[in-house]
């Protein structure tokens, strides 16, 4: 095993020695040490679409009981994150435009912005969503992994920036900056956001999409939930932290709607199977890491024996929310 898969050994919950001493964490965004262990967060074999032949550490799941933040703790180094990053799957994401929800949503509302000329989306990977849009926009993007920088290009966009950290110095002046299914990514996700408002006019708007980790769905799995299973999600908001976090960032809320991340209009049948599927894990473990053994889920849990409890998605759980701010 490689040194990274050893390491998950020693990243265990502890009354107060080794990596994960979970009565001595912190929030990573406000700094309050009023927080709950909400459970372990099982192993991963895979980063930004790209399979890997070690297991990434789960560590455990953390609510903040100041600001609501759910996040992940310990973390791996931004040079190591930055690292996995650039080389995730640059092939990883190819759902037709027309089955994401998310998509189709921010589209529908941005039809209603007569004043909206100039867009920055931030993440924009390979520059499919701006594609999507068409040119009646003046389309910017910040993406990390370059051959996607490169595909976003091919599509006419104006790749200025490629690291979340140095958003600020952009001064790009955006009448919306967008940042979908990218603020989980963030160590601090008030942080970034505020790196979002530095991007947008007075007036504009930072339109997110992302996970609620206030679903019912997330609630009744905790730490075994699928969302905060995938190792390049850190930081988990939900509408109580927006609705706090946005005066002190001298933002409104303008919009927030909660949404399931199905492809298109989930089928009684997928609903049926993923909710059954992950209440057998969370009522019956044992059963489920059993028929995990025997091959559900396709895991090879000799090459990852971490893995036998690893969490099915719910794609079908109306577990996401669009929520836009207007600076003010």
């Amino acid at each position: 095993m490689s040194s990274h898969g050893t390491e998950c050994s020693k990243q265990r919950p502890s009354r107060g020695r080794g990596e994960f001493d979970v009565y001595n964490v912190i929030c990573p965004s406000c700094s309050s040490d009023r927080v709950s262990y909400l459970g372990p967060i099982v192993p991963s074999n895979a980063f930004a679409g790209h399979v890997l032949d070690y297991e990434l550490c789960g560590g455990g799941l953390f609510r903040c009981r100041f600001c609501w933040l759910v996040f992940r703790y310990p973390r791996m180094s931004k040079l190591e994150l930055d690292r996995l990053y650039r080389q995730g799957n640059v092939e990883g994401w190819s759902t037709p435009e027309t089955e994401r929800t998310d998509w189709l949503m921010v589209k529908d509302w941005l039809s209603t912005q007569e004043d909206v000329k100039r867009i920055l989306d931030v993440g924009c990977f390979d520059g499919r969503f701006l594609g999507f849009l068409g040119d009646r926009y003046d389309r910017m993007g910040v993406e990390i992994h370059a051959e996607a920088a490169e595909r976003a290009r091919a599509r006419g966009v104006d790749i200025v920036g490629d690291d979340f950290d140095h958003l600020s110095a952009l001064n790009v002046g955006a009448d919306v900056v967008l940042a979908l299914d990218v603020i989980e990514h963030a160590d601090d996700p008030k942080n970034l956001l505020a790196s979002l408002v530095s991007c947008v006019r007075t007036g504009g708007f930072v339109a997110l999409t992302t996970g609620n980790s206030d679903a019912l769905s997330w609630r009744l799995m905790g730490s075994r939930y699928w969302y905060c299973h995938i190792a390049e999600h850190l930081s988990f908001i939900n509408p109580v932290w927006a609705k706090r976090v946005a005066p002190q960032l001298g933002l409104e809320i303008e919009y927030l709607q909660l949404f399931s991340h199905a492809k298109g209009r989930a089928s009684i049948k997928q609903k049926g199977y993923e909710t059954f599927a992950n209440l057998l894990l969370r009522f019956a473990p044992k059963l489920f890491a059993l028929l995990r053994r025997f091959g559900a889920g396709d895991i090879d849990l000799d090459r990852y024996p971490g893995l036998a409890f690893a969490p099915p998605y719910w794609m079908s759980a109306k577990d996401h929310m669009f929520v836009v701010f207007r600076k003010r």
